[in-house]
């Protein structure tokens, strides 16, 4: 509240984390502080019923529920926007356009973006306190465009894309959008060509521009495959009613899925459900593909977990991909392996030689060393604790520092002046040095 009272609103720095998107190629996320993230939302969700009163019916993202009183379910808005585009080209031999936007959030352009927002018609204390935010955002890192991740962003997001909107409304079309992911539904071919030119020109205007690979116009015929997947229905419905063999169907699935070249999304609908139908024969490439699949390693991790009567084989694999990733960028993948072993209690001294060594390697992001030291503060040994305490005292990433000072209070080697002393100063570390005074079980990381 101080902040937003005095104007001085904004990050003075961001730390941007790459997400894998693909075995490849990654997402650029920004990573804000608890303090300028509370910041950044509560000025966009005071614009945000704003917003919500430009929004037509044909836009799925980031809406409001309950009268402005709770926010949407990103998973729900998807399936109702492909269930709704499956009724439409079920009852008229309509023809599908589709499209995106390279790299929308990052390509966002603020000047035009700040116009926007002073158009909301909020108070021109919030409007400046939030384009204030925004270029700082952009001059205090390598970011650009606006915060990937936040939630609050894809409200910004829907506000910059009301011009392609109100195009197509005006066009009279169907039209779906969920954030930056178009369709637009049309019985004659010519139609949807010159309104997917009409739309590159609007976004161009807004310093956009359309995917070229994910731009194509589908005929009647297959404009159904391109919004539903008729077997992952019949699978999922099969596994709802209990239906024999759907199971199997499942399995299928998952080996059609991982044969060749993989598909993700394939991989992703088999594990989640076979791992709570505690299916256990997707272990083997499991236990395999951790690096190889790095980008799935959140939807493998949940599958091992499905399966703690195999902790042992989990570990080892834990172990080798760790090697394997040792001395390259797999940042990403080593926090979520280090997350897995404290969350799952594994003590292992190979995994532990692992993260000390990712905790003192001042190259990687924070991440990663973060997780390295909840993780070590949970293993600890008395040597451990006391060189958790020296590599506080000599790290300047502030993150890093918190987390050295929870690590240390589990290893039961923080003092209690120590404790005192922070939660009564100006650091960025008073919060969590007032949570450890109250001797809480510190919960472990989801």
């Amino acid at each position: 509240m101080t902040a937003l009272r005095s104007g001085q609103v904004g990050p003075d720095y961001v730390e941007v984390l790459d997400l894998p998107k693909n075995p490849v190629a990654v997402r650029p996320i920004a990573r804000l502080t608890v303090h300028d993230r509370l910041v950044y939302d509560t000025l966009v969700f005071s614009i945000a019923e704003l917003v919500e009163a430009q929004l037509r019916d044909s836009v799925y993202s980031a809406r409001w529920g309950d009268n402005g009183k709770s926010f949407w379910s990103p998973v729900n808005s998807w399936v109702s926007m492909q269930k709704y585009g499956v009724q439409l080209v079920t009852e008229t031999p309509f023809q599908l356009a589709r499209t995106d936007v390279v790299s929308f959030y990052e390509h966002i352009d603020i000047d035009t973006l700040a116009i926007d927002i002073q158009s909301t018609g909020a108070s021109s204390r919030v409007t400046e306190s939030l384009i204030t935010y925004l270029r700082m955002f952009q001059s205090s890192s390598h970011a650009w465009g606006i915060p990937q991740g936040p939630d609050s962003s894809a409200i910004l997001a829907n506000l910059y894309l009301l011009p392609v909107d109100e195009f197509v409304h005006r066009s009279d079309f169907e039209y779906l959008r969920y954030s930056d992911d178009m369709m637009i539904f049309d019985t004659e071919r010519e139609s949807l060509r010159n309104a997917l030119l009409e739309i590159n020109a609007i976004l161009r205007s807004r310093r956009l521009s359309m995917s070229m690979t994910k731009t194509s116009i589908h005929d009647e015929a297959n404009a159904l495959s391109q919004l539903e997947d008729l077997e992952k229905d019949a699978i999922n419905y099969g596994l709802k009613i209990g239906e024999i063999g759907a199971d199997e169907r499942l399995y299928k699935l998952f080996l059609e899925a991982t044969a060749g070249k993989q598909l993700d999304r394939d991989v992703k609908f088999a594990l989640f459900r076979m791992g709570n139908l505690k299916d256990d024969r997707a272990l083997p490439w499991a236990l395999r593909h951790l690096k190889e699949s790095h980008h799935l390693v959140v939807e493998i991790i949940r599958y091992l977990e499905c399966f703690p009567e195999r902790l042992h084989a989990v570990t080892r694999a834990y172990v080798s991909t760790m090697r394997q990733a040792a001395d390259h960028k797999y940042d990403s993948l080593e926090q979520r392996i280090l997350q897995a072993a404290t969350r799952q209690r594994i003590n292992s001294p190979d995994i532990r030689d692992a993260a000390w060594a990712i905790l003192q390697n001042k190259n990687k992001s924070s991440l990663p060393r973060e997780f390295a030291a909840r993780y070590l503060g949970r293993v600890s040994t008395i040597a451990d604790g006391q060189l958790l305490r020296r590599e506080y005292e000599h790290e300047s990433d502030v993150n890093v520092r918190r987390a050295l000072l929870v690590a240390m209070y589990e290893a039961h080697s923080v003092s209690r002046p120590l404790l005192e002393r922070l939660a009564q100063s100006n650091s960025r570390l008073v919060w969590v040095s007032r949570y450890l005074l109250g001797d809480p079980v510190v919960p472990l990381p989801r």
